[in-house]
This record gives structure tokens, C-alpha cells and sequence, in this order.
């Protein structure tokens, strides 16, 4: 790279925890699973029109965030009696505040994304079913 001051060796993440953990996993993979069950329960296809001709989603704003705080629910859950890690509610909230609420400044640490790594996928399983299949 042919840039002034620019040293292509030093601007490049020193250890696997910043480029995997942190920056793939915390950066993109998160982010795009919340925006894929958000964008999953207010389709297009699902938005009703009222009497004055507005659009409305089915699934409210504030049931999408009733599904996030299942999720953080279901993270403070996981205890290491069975899983060998613990996840405390104050790390739901943080991931809440983090990934849901996206609060500026708040960000986690590499060891705080590997609990998230190894419990998130199985979390979201069913998340959405009582928005999607309501009884």
C-alpha cells in the first residue's frame, strides 16, 4: 500500500482473539443475527394498512424487543453446572445494551464474545416461535 504514514504490518490485528472473536464474530455475525430475526418478524409482507392508510408491521417494535429479551432470558440461563461457563444477567443486559439497544461505547471483551461464540447458536433456536406460531 502506497499510502502516506501507512504501515500495512502495524494496522493489522495482532492475535487471532481481535480478528476472530472480535471483529468476525462481534462485529458481523452478531449483528447480522439480530437483524435477520428483526427483518424476519417485520416482512414486508406482514404490514397492514389502518383506516387512515398508514403502514403498520404486525410484530410491534416492542414485541421484537420482547423476543431480544428472551434471548438475553435464555443466555442468563446458562450455568456451569451443565455447560461449564456462566453467564450472569448482568452480561444479558450487557448484550442487550450492546447488540439490541447498539449503545454507543459499549463493546465486549474477546473473552466475553467466546461465551457468546459457544452459546448463541443454540439460544436462538425456537426464538421466534411464539411470535410466528402464536397459540
Amino acid at each position: 500500500m502506497k499510502i502516506l504514514n501507512f504501515d500495512v504490518l502495524t494496522s493489522c490485528p495482532k492475535d487471532e482473539l481481535h480478528q476472530w472473536f472480535i471483529g468476525l464474530y462481534g462485529e458481523h455475525i452478531v449483528p447480522a443475527i439480530v437483524y435477520r430475526y428483526t427483518q424476519a418478524l417485520q416482512r414486508p409482507d406482514l404490514v397492514t394498512l389502518d383506516k387512515n392508510g398508514e403502514k403498520h408491521t404486525l410484530v410491534s417494535n416492542e414485541a421484537v424487543a420482547r423476543v431480544f429479551k428472551r434471548l438475553a432470558d435464555r443466555l442468563q440461563g446458562v450455568v456451569s453446572d451443565t455447560s461449564t461457563i456462566t453467564i450472569t444477567p448482568e452480561y444479558a443486559a450487557h448484550f442487550l445494551e450492546v447488540f439490541v439497544k447498539k449503545t454507543e461505547g459499549a463493546k465486549f471483551t474477546g473473552d466475553r464474545i467466546r461465551f457468546l461464540m459457544l452459546t448463541l447458536p443454540l439460544a436462538v433456536r425456537d426464538l421466534i416461535a411464539p411470535e410466528v406460531y402464536p397459540a
